[in-house]
């Protein structure tokens, strides 16, 4: 069954600003309808029966988080896909939740970077939930991009873990410069896109990460932090496995430095998929990065991927490519023995000298030697003729 949400129910638009309420609370009829509602997130797709969201077409469910929902969609009055992030119902009805949401799209707007996924507009579905039309990622995540290289068994290489090093310290200079602290760098939260006009692209030829015109940007901004209204930690928030100490300690000072430890977790992970010995100067580097202690760390986005990016390509320095020439020449050691030929050692080692018997001189002093023993015995022979005659 077909269902569209009323004109009524939409809100007004995000761009409104920080003082307006953007979406109204639910009522208490919206409230209870959402008590039948199993597991908190109501899945939009066709098999479900609903096929619309506003003006937008559900096509398919891209993914369900902890808090929300995101479904990928088309914008039949825009011709576009679009992503459709829904609030879960155990969350929107909370006003903090509710704020925090609408906060992670103006937190978006704010910052307007191509190293951030766009935020087209903010609305609310007939249950009062709210929801995000964001720009869609068609390439999938850093982390599709990973599994794919586990499932593949092809290793990475160090020009891999150096493009998403790069695109990682652009982006997050860019939030940064924003005075915004992410607080969930992970794979996951990595989008894949094609590079926009004006830009690099992060990918090349050949990668097996990111490949061609890929580039790189940030999404999941739920929980970042805009530095002008605290430096302080409010709440322990973040994904264990990249979250900084000091995001598990509520009062703690925060900033940028935050993101760079998460960072250097995901490109720690990226080298080992790598093959080879571990190279010193980068687990240094990294090393720096993941301190417990943020004072340690890198100062900055741009210092950190600086000496990153240098020490990944003091490992590109060591490995010697063949030329053309080299490869296409005709190799030293013949394709068949010449006769009395030694062939030359192979390089870096001592030419094996072979010393041969026989007759010293060769066969110069063999043939002297035969026609002086010619003239000897044609001599006797004369001497021994003229003795009878006599």
């Amino acid at each position: 069954m077909r269902r569209r949400t009323s004109p009524a129910s939409t809100s007004r638009s995000a761009s409104q600003g920080p003082g307006s309420s953007v979406l109204p609370d639910p009522d208490e009829n919206t409230r209870r309808r959402r008590s039948d509602r199993a597991g908190g997130v109501l899945v939009f797709c066709q098999d479900d029966g609903v096929e619309e969201v506003g003006r937008y077409v559900v096509l398919n469910r891209i993914g369900v988080g902890a808090h929300a929902a995101v479904y990928r969609a088309e914008d039949p009055v825009l011709d576009q896909l679009v992503a459709l992030k829904v609030l879960a119902a155990h969350v929107a009805f909370d006003p903090d939740g509710r704020e925090r949401f609408i906060k992670e799209a103006r937190v978006m707007r704010r910052i307007a970077s191509p190293r951030t996924a766009a935020v087209h507009d903010v609305a609310q579905l007939p249950d009062g939930r709210p929801y995000l039309v964001l720009e869609l990622a068609e390439r999938g995540t850093l982390a599709d991009r990973v599994e794919a290289v586990e499932t593949g068994g092809t290793p990475l290489t160090t020009d891999d873990v150096r493009a998403v090093a790069s695109a990682l310290g652009s982006a997050l200079a860019a939030i940064h410069d924003r005075g915004v602290v992410h607080r969930d760098i992970k794979p996951s939260n990595i989008l894949v896109r094609p590079a926009p006009d004006g830009h690099p692209p992060d990918g090349f030829p050949g990668g097996r990460l990111l490949r061609d015109d890929d580039f790189l940007v940030l999404t999941d901004f739920g929980l970042a932090k805009a530095l002008e209204s605290t430096r302080l930690v409010t709440a322990a928030v973040g994904t264990p496995a990249y979250m900084a100490p000091e995001q598990a300690a509520v009062g703690a000072p925060i900033d940028g430095r935050a993101d760079i430890f998460a960072a250097s977790a995901v490109v720690a992970e990226l080298l080992e998929l790598t093959e080879g010995p571990r190279d010193a100067r980068v687990h240094a580097v990294l090393g720096r990065g993941m301190s417990r202690d943020r004072e340690q760390r890198q100062p900055d986005a741009r210092t950190w991927s600086e000496e990153l990016v240098g020490a990944l390509d003091s490992i590109r320095a060591t490995v010697t490519i063949p030329s053309r020439a080299t490869q296409h020449a005709a190799p030293a050691r013949p394709a068949s023995p010449v006769p009395d030929a030694q062939p030359a050692g192979f390089a870096g080692q001592p030419e094996v000298v072979v010393v041969r018997g026989g007759v010293p001189g060769g066969p110069v002093l063999v043939a002297v030697l035969v026609a002086a023993l010619i003239v000897v015995a044609v001599v006797i022979l004369v001497l021994l003729d003229t003795t009878g005659g006599a």
